[in-house]
């Protein structure tokens, strides 16, 4: 598949998920209404959430499992997205509960441990390898509804075209974060380069 096609449907399908997924979680929350709920809480919540999320693209990128041998270098792509998708969202909660941080104002709606960011990320990884390496335990009956009512939205007029305009710009984004990240390595071996030789030539000016 063709890389830019495949994260805009990516886009699409993580924007139709996180937009499902807000009743769910409006639904937690009725349900713990009037309950005191910590940070762990929401991060057990939020667990669900993306582990929930790897068995759905998992799906989405190995055709529904339909052969129990699966390429697993046909889902580096999948997997690089995947992992620029989740750097994104710890990089927005981690600048939202900076912002919050210096304005002296605790959000409830913002509770970020960085520690339990990477542990999620982690283990929504371990997931994905594990489903690579045991496709049929992604064929359950949550991940298979998700992955329907997806494709149910996507498929609508109206509302899908809006998430189309969403994973439009998800792409243009995993393009900027892309190019980003060649200049940045790009932009470092050259100043170590440049760092080297000028060493060289400060070496040969104290011999002379």
């Amino acid at each position: 598949m063709d890389i830019f096609k495949l994260t805009f449907q990516l886009g699409v399908f993580f924007a139709i998920y996180s937009f499902i997924w807000f009743f769910i979680d409006f639904g937690f929350k009725i349900m713990t209404s009037g309950r005191v709920t910590g940070t762990l809480h929401n991060y057990l919540i939020k667990a669900i959430k993306y582990l929930f999320l790897v068995n759905v693209i998992f799906l989405f990128a190995t055709g529904e499992n339909e052969t129990t041998v699966i390429n697993e270098y046909s889902l580096i792509p999948v997997f690089v997205i995947l992992f620029l998708y989740f750097l994104g969202k710890f990089q927005k909660n981690q600048n939202t509960n900076a912002l919050f941080s210096r304005m002296g104002v605790q959000s409830p709606k913002v509770q970020f441990n960085a520690r339990y960011e990477v542990i999620l990320i982690a283990l929504s990884f371990l997931t994905f390898g594990f489903l690579v390496f045991e496709p049929n335990f992604a064929n359950n009956a949550i991940a298979r509804w998700f992955k329907e009512s997806i494709i149910d939205i996507e498929s609508t007029a109206i509302i899908g075209f809006i998430f189309k305009v969403i994973g439009f710009f998800f792409l243009l984004n995993i393009l900027t974060k892309t190019i980003n990240s060649f200049q940045y390595i790009i932009s470092k071996l050259t100043s170590v380069k440049s760092g080297q030789s000028q060493d060289e030539f400060d070496d040969f000016e104290e011999v002379e």
